[in-house]
């Protein structure tokens, strides 16, 4: 009887715990992956987890239709986002929400608390008029914004709109917390280098020297780009042609056909930006959207327009390595926007799967998060825009209204401070960060890597060339073998001066005993006969070391 009384309390307590551990097994709420050397996909922890998220009513828009608010600007004023396509961090921290639907800028501060919202913008010096998709001339209502797609914000607050529907770029200040009074206006260049009839901005980004840098899907030249007053200054790093067999084919066929079957030929054109950003060195990164474009996919770009980045891979690929094919559906990447951190860490966000993929300032891949809306309740379903703060990363939805707040977990923090010591040098520092980062994933490309390097650092050649062949790392581990060797030689260098010269004093000593007939001749060649046999095994040992050291290992 006590027995079972004991064993009814075991039971108890223990479905008590594990009521307890199902919450905390639960914690993460998409599947997380990464990429090995041969760009196979394998599970990997979490380096970013949902921290919050936020909607109009946490931002406070109700106080827009509230006649007692300083927000109030009319009682049937939308107090949610609707179809917001971008939003930017000033330099003073505070966000910039294109609210694209409801035609307003929504500013808030860090933890998104209504700071104004820009509803109205007096100040125009002309009425104009531009030609719309159809071909017929519209006169711009230049005191409201029609369908805002980009918002910019200088460290003077100055805010820069890319006006899509007006098809205008506005430059304008603060005046009251529900207008901004508009100082300067960008419209279609008038110059025959602009060969567009229309001048539909979605996006806009400004330099320190204020040239302002416009994004049209309708121009794939590169940027535009004006002067701070308004007047047009050319293009700016335009994509390279992806080439293709169609290209190539068509590259060889001009060299022979005739001008009527030239002017037949596709046209050869790079595809245009989908999105930019400018760090805070004045670098700006591009990145384009169409999901079959590998050239030029993401650049960064000098004051020149030539791209500078730097790749450490084989390829251009960035996003996911692999299409997937769900419902009939192929899914490939689709890169929609990027945001570089102050740390320079680059995220992209694919538009496709809603997931943000993160790379050092080098290209390598670091972290793989977020997710779609067929993947999890509460994923992405729309997922338009991203920015960063610290270690924070934020994505804007445009279908579900809302902004997703990441923040880094102990695993991503572990790699943040494991590459950014990497990167540096510091190979040896951050050694004891990688083995806390394989405790955790134990393929992590990156930490095995890394382990290589400091390894070889401290003169460890062979866990070096371990970690090497852990990571396909060839050029690694053939620097590894050779120091190894080299080693081994200047180790033993003494020995195999003694044995040498021991070998030619023997060598002569045999001669003179075999010119006095004091060794057979039989007895000369057997015992020359077992020295080659045991120089011709040594020597294919020391070649089979000699070829496992190689990079076709």
């Amino acid at each position: 009887m006590k027995f079972r009384k004991i064993l009814s309390v075991l039971l108890v307590a223990l479905m008590a715990v594990s009521v307890m551990i199902v919450p905390a097994l639960a914690v993460d709420p998409y599947t997380t992956y990464s990429y090995d050397a041969w760009d196979n996909a394998l599970p990997s922890q979490a380096g970013y987890e949902v921290i919050n998220t936020v909607n109009g009513d946490d931002i406070g828009l109700w106080q827009l239709s509230d006649p007692t608010s300083e927000f109030y600007i009319s009682e049937n004023e939308p107090s949610t986002l609707s179809d917001s396509k971008d939003f930017f961090l000033s330099p003073n921290k505070e966000f910039y929400i294109a609210d694209t639907g409801n035609n307003r800028i929504v500013k808030t501060d860090l933890d998104f608390n209504l700071l104004a919202c820009y509803k109205y913008f007096p100040g125009s010096t002309s009425k104009h008029t531009v030609v719309d998709e159809s071909g017929n001339e519209i006169e711009v209502d230049a005191d409201e914004l029609k369908s805002p797609y980009g918002v910019f914000v200088d460290e003077d607050d100055v805010i820069y709109i890319a006006d899509r529907d007006n098809q205008r770029v506005v430059k304008c200040v603060e005046e009251t917390k529900t207008s901004a009074r508009i100082l300067n206006e960008y419209y279609r260049p008038e110059t025959p280098l602009y060969e567009s009839v229309s001048f539909y901005c979605t996006k806009v980004v400004v330099d320190a020297a204020k040239n302002v840098y416009v994004i049209c899907p309708a121009v794939n030249k590169g940027a535009i780009m004006f002067s701070d007053s308004g007047s047009f200054v050319g293009y700016y790093g335009a994509n390279r042609v992806e080439v293709t067999a169609e290209v190539i084919r068509n590259k060889l066929w001009r060299k022979i056909a005739s001008e009527q079957q030239i002017a037949s030929l596709t046209k050869s054109t790079p595809v245009e930006y989908a999105n930019f950003d400018i760090d805070k060195e004045g670098f700006i990164y591009t990145v384009t959207e169409v999901a079959n474009a590998s050239t030029d996919a993401v650049k960064k770009m000098n004051p020149a327009g030539y791209n500078i980045l730097e790749r450490t891979a084989d390829n251009n690929e960035f996003g996911d390595q692999v299409s997937a094919t769900y419902n009939g559906t192929t899914y490939a990447t689709r890169l929609t926007d990027i945001a570089v951190s102050d740390d320079g860490f680059i995220n992209i966000l694919d538009y496709t799967t809603g997931r943000v993929f993160q790379y050092d300032e080098r290209c390598n891949l670091l972290l793989i998060f977020g997710f779609d809306q067929e993947e999890q309740r509460g994923g992405f379903n729309n997922p338009n825009a991203l920015e960063t703060y610290g270690n924070n990363v934020y994505v804007l939805d445009g279908r579900n209204n809302d902004i997703t707040t990441f923040g880094l977990t102990e695993f991503g923090q572990y790699v943040h401070d494991a590459i950014q010591l990497h990167n540096r040098g510091f190979y040896e520092e951050a050694y004891d960060l990688w083995q806390e980062v394989l405790k955790r994933d134990g393929g992590y490309y990156m930490a095995l890597v890394g382990t290589a390097k400091a390894l070889y650092n401290q003169d460890d050649y062979e866990g070096a060339m371990k970690y090497s062949k852990l990571s396909f790392y060839a050029d690694e581990y053939d620097k590894a073998f050779e120091a190894s060797r080299q080693e081994t030689l200047r180790d033993n260098f003494t020995l195999y001066v003694i044995i040498i010269f021991l070998l030619v004093i023997l060598y002569f000593v045999v001669k003179y005993l075999q010119k006095k007939g004091k060794i057979p001749k039989k007895l000369i060649a057997t015992a020359c006969g077992k020295v080659v046999d045991a120089c011709k095994n040594a020597a294919v040992s020391v070649v089979d070391k000699i070829k496992k050291g190689g990079k076709g290992k």
